[in-house]
């Protein structure tokens, strides 16, 4: 397996930034069990922190991409490559269910 380069200065800022409100997130179901809180209500917060984490799982693949289709400052990228990109990130995707 391929390692992939450090992410772009960007893409970091803007992944810690998700991951840092998915965080709180986190800490308000957390409070929300220990106040004992309406389970509607807690899994509505669940499902809000579950898809700010999808989300931020779905930029970084998407960085990944933008980085592996713009390797050595090529900014013309054969369709095959293209193709190898997508695969891969479909896999991906595809194994963290």
């Amino acid at each position: 397996m391929n390692a992939s380069p450090p992410l772009a200065a960007e893409h970091k800022a803007d992944l810690l930034h998700r991951l840092r409100r998915a965080e709180g997130q986190v800490r308000g179901l957390q409070k929300l069990l220990e106040e004992g809180a309406d389970c509607g209500k807690i899994a509505q917060q669940l499902l809000a922190t579950r898809h700010a984490l999808d989300s931020t799982f779905v930029r970084l693949n998407l960085s990944l991409a933008q980085q592996e289709l713009t390797a050595d400052g090529e900014t013309a990228v054969s369709p095959q490559a293209v193709g190898e990109v997508l695969e891969r990130l479909q896999h991906k995707l595809g194994r963290s269910r």
